[in-house]
């Protein structure tokens, strides 16, 4: 699964509270480099990528729920199934080739934050 997180939606302790929660996960550096769309703003809100490995076949709602419990309501609000591991893990730092062709900002890779492993 994967998910956005905005810091000024998320506790100061965030990272944390999703290593309690006991899975795997993987979490971009801080995309706050990102071009906006919108007319009169030059970067997008600043935010985390966050790709989630559940241990057991669940719901992207039960995943959403969970997030929201170790984080606040406010936290997240759509979680999505991945598809392509691999590539939703080079986005991360936008070393995908959608992300290499639409020239977007590369990250550190050095910044990606593995949680439990």
């Amino acid at each position: 699964f994967t998910f956005l997180l905005y810091p000024d939606s998320i506790p100061e302790d965030w990272e944390m509270r999703l290593e309690l929660i006991g899975v795997p996960m993987a979490v971009s550096p801080l995309h706050d480099k990102d071009l906006s769309d919108v007319e009169g703003q030059l970067y997008k809100k600043a935010h985390y990528h966050v790709i989630y490995v559940a241990k057991n076949p669940v719901t992207a709602d039960s995943v959403r729920v969970r997030i929201k419990r170790a984080l606040g309501e406010q936290s997240v609000a759509m979680v999505q199934i991945v598809l392509n591991i691999e590539n939703t893990y080079l986005y991360l730092t936008h070393e995908s080739k959608d992300a290499i062709k639409k020239n977007k900002y590369k990250y550190d890779k050095a910044d990606i934050k593995h949680i439990n492993n």
